[in-house]
């Protein structure tokens, strides 16, 4: 319903404003208002990481490319049982997903015969990561969007001084683990080899 950034520059001038909100946000309490942006900046460094591991063709489908697709459900599936379902339209699916891909790479065999091209390279890609600091990290998120879904969906039924004591602190911690996802997404951007190896492109 609302028109995606067009290039770069567009997502950089979004971002800045946002992050201008944000920053006017919690300097004049408006603290609704700041977690809903440190909510969005999280899954999209999410779901960058996933655009890097070969997850989409394209920065603006939420849709799993199909030259992986197979791939990433038998990870999922292996770390979260036959239910699990490969979705990327929650913050939570994209978190699972990658914590799956970490889970598999640290015991995974690069050199065995019976995996694809694609797992080949995402092993070595993830050889690059430090992995117990991108699951720390995906952890304490875990833990901050248990805090964030009390007050976005239960304020109301929160005694207001227990609501609002520490938020502001409890937001910045928000934003710091966003800026840490972006770290570790610097790292694996600077490899690149997953789309690379797969001609998916920059797209």
């Amino acid at each position: 319903m609302i028109n995606q950034v067009k290039n770069n520059n567009d997502k950089r001038e979004t971002y800045a404003y946002l992050l201008g909100k944000y920053k006017k946000a919690l300097r004049e309490q408006f603290y609704f208002e700041a977690l809903m942006i440190v909510y969005a900046m999280q899954e999209d460094r999410l779901r960058s990481m996933l655009y890097y591991l070969g997850t989409f063709d394209n920065r603006n489908t939420i849709m799993v490319s199909g030259k992986v697709k197979g791939d990433l459900k038998k990870l999922l599936k292996d770390r979260y049982g036959e239910n699990a379902k490969l979705s990327m339209t929650t913050i939570t699916g994209k978190m699972r997903l990658i914590q799956a891909v970490i889970s598999w790479s640290e015991h995974a065999n690069e050199n065995d015969n019976e995996y694809s091209i694609y797992l080949k390279t995402l092993k070595r890609l993830m050889e690059s990561v430090d992995v117990d600091c991108v699951t720390g990290t995906l952890n304490e998120i875990e833990q901050w969007l248990h805090f964030r879904n009390e007050v976005i969906h239960a304020s109301m039924n929160k005694n207001l001084e227990a609501l609002f004591e520490g938020i502001d602190e409890r937001i910045e911690l928000g934003m710091r683990l966003a800026r840490d996802l972006d770290g570790y997404i610097k790292e694996i951007k600077k490899d690149n080899s997953v789309r690379k190896k797969l001609k998916m492109g920059n797209r």
